[in-house]
């Protein structure tokens, strides 16, 4: 018996050795490709999962550009249009892996949705520089950038707010009938009060963001990029200094310090725009993008407008990269609901370069923006996987509202599955949509690029439920080959239909092979 014990104990070790050996070699994740302009300054930093120290490599890297052995960040300029099949390499002690890559360098940006973190709902109205880069040396810490997670956006408020004697806030009272122009001020951020430009009409950061043209660096040193904020009008959402009136200066100020991407909030100026025509609508978010493509360095622009005006049929035309189509959404399932629900029919204004942005991901410790502090989330674990799936399957930006110094090992689970994530980076840049509504399920499916079909069964009602998949939904026949893509399993073939579980409000998230 003793025998037999040590027996299956040595199994056992051996089996879990032998995971452990397959998790620590490298893999490298992420999209197959990356968008640059010519002539522009970009970084990129390989996301490879596996034991450190790893070694990266970079086969037929084109003139103008390099990496960095050690840490696989890729950075410089091609001044030349076209497009530059690389291989990406990484090494360790337990293997090698690699990787077809394509730097496209043409007149688009974001040709996969970006990923990163934003501070607004880990820290709302009361985010310093410090705990921004705190927050940073976590995700790295947490080894979140090896899944692609790579922009940290420094939100409202950074800038300095007037006076409350300063003429602006006269000048804001006064609105066209039925325009959005929310702003706050004066005298809500009595720390952040000061001067708001100096004599070359530069921003000037408050006292909470002295260093702020240190950020780029510090985050490109990490591999990271530098994400800010800013409002087309003269005042921001929170009632700080915006960017009207000093576009081309702000865009100036923003790329020679390194920033690679700009959250533009039209906050205040509903205080300007004579209506809510189109053309009123796109010529703050059209302004800036011109000031941003004229600069050296390759900046996303992050149009935040909350939908009016129907802005995925149009965000196109302003120059930027990402729309956001709805108001804040906040941890309730109604709210969370809500935003994805809306973006089921819009799968057409979804291409590379051109993504719909129902806002923050809700996941982990947020709500700062309302109590001034991130804590314990509304949703449940399964309504956040859900979020994750959803956002995913919509091809959304990915910007983690997250608290990171409160992040537990659930909240990371749902952020490091290379599978889900390989949805929403998938390079052909669609979008899924509603098929079908059965008994209290939704049907979303969305095309990838290598002809497979990913497939979320929603769960809508307030109960676990038993979930039947007929294939005749998709116009699907016989049998189907399945893999659940949140367990990283194959599930096996079935003929005519699948039948699963699904807590409420939950997802299964399958993929159909072509």
């Amino acid at each position: 018996m003793k025998w037999i014990l040590c027996f299956f104990t040595l199994l056992s070790f051996g089996l879990n050795s032998q995971a452990q050996e397959i998790l620590s070699k490298p893999k490298i994740n992420g999209p197959r490709l990356y968008g640059a302009r010519p002539g522009k300054e970009f970084i990129y930093t390989i996301p490879a999962t596996g034991a450190r120290p790893m070694s990266f490599a970079v086969k037929k890297l084109p003139k103008g550009v390099k990496i960095e052995k050690s840490t696989g960040i890729i950075t410089g300029s091609v001044e030349k249009a076209g497009e530059y099949v690389i291989e990406l390499v990484a090494k360790n002690k337990f293997g090698k892996s690699s990787k077809a890559f394509t730097l496209v360098i043409g007149d688009k940006l974001a040709l996969t949705p970006p990923m990163g973190w934003s501070s607004w709902y880990s820290f709302g109205r009361n985010v310093t520089l410090d705990k921004v880069i705190r927050s940073a040396e976590i995700m790295k810490e947490k080894g979140l950038q090896n899944y692609g997670w790579s922009v940290i956006e420094i939100d409202d408020p950074w800038t300095n707010q007037p006076a409350q004697n300063d003429p602006v806030w006269a000048k804001l009272k006064t609105r066209a009938e039925g325009v959005y122009g929310y702003y706050e001020g004066p005298n809500n951020l009595p720390e952040r009060v000061g001067s708001v430009r100096d004599s070359n009409d530069e921003l000037i950061p408050n006292t909470f963001f002295t260093d702020i043209k240190k950020f780029p660096s510090i985050m490109h040193k990490m591999g990271f990029k530098a994400g800010i904020y800013s409002s087309p009008g003269p005042i921001t959402c929170g009632g700080v200094a915006g960017s009207y009136g000093y576009e081309f200066v702000d865009a100036k100020f923003f790329a020679d310090n390194g920033f690679d991407y700009l959250k533009y909030d039209w906050c205040s100026y509903g205080s300007l725009a004579k209506d809510n025509s189109k053309e009123e609508l796109i010529r703050p978010f059209r302004l800036m993008s011109d000031a941003l493509k004229a600069q050296k360095r390759d900046i996303v622009h992050a149009l935040c407008q909350y939908g009016m005006g129907n802005v995925w049929e149009w965000g196109d035309e302003s120059g930027g990269q990402l729309w956001r189509t709805e108001q804040d959404v906040h941890d309730t399932w109604p709210s969370v609901r809500n935003a994805f629900k809306k973006l089921s029919d819009k799968a057409a204004y979804v291409k590379p370069g051109n993504w719909n942005d129902p806002d923050i991901l809700q996941i982990g410790a947020v709500g700062a923006q309302s109590s001034g502090k991130a804590g314990r989330n509304g949703l449940t674990f399964e309504e956040q996987r859900t979020v994750m799936s959803m956002w995913c399957m919509l091809s959304a930006p990915l910007l983690i509202g997250a608290n990171m110094e409160l992040m537990d090992d659930a909240t990371l689970s749902l952020l490091t599955n290379e599978e889900i994530i390989a949805v929403n980076q998938d390079a052909l840049g669609r979008a899924g949509s509603l098929v079908k509504t059965i008994e209290n399920t939704e049907f979303w499916t969305k095309q990838m690029e290598d002809g497979s079909l990913v497939v979320g069964l929603l769960n809508l009602s307030n109960e676990t439920r038993s979930v039947k998949f007929p294939f005749s939904v998709l116009q699907l026949e016989g049998s189907q080959k399945l893999r659940n893509l949140w367990a990283k399993s194959d599930l096996g073939t079935f003929n005519n239909e699948y039948e699963t579980t699904i807590p409420a409000h939950g997802i299964v998230m399958l993929q159909i092979e072509k």
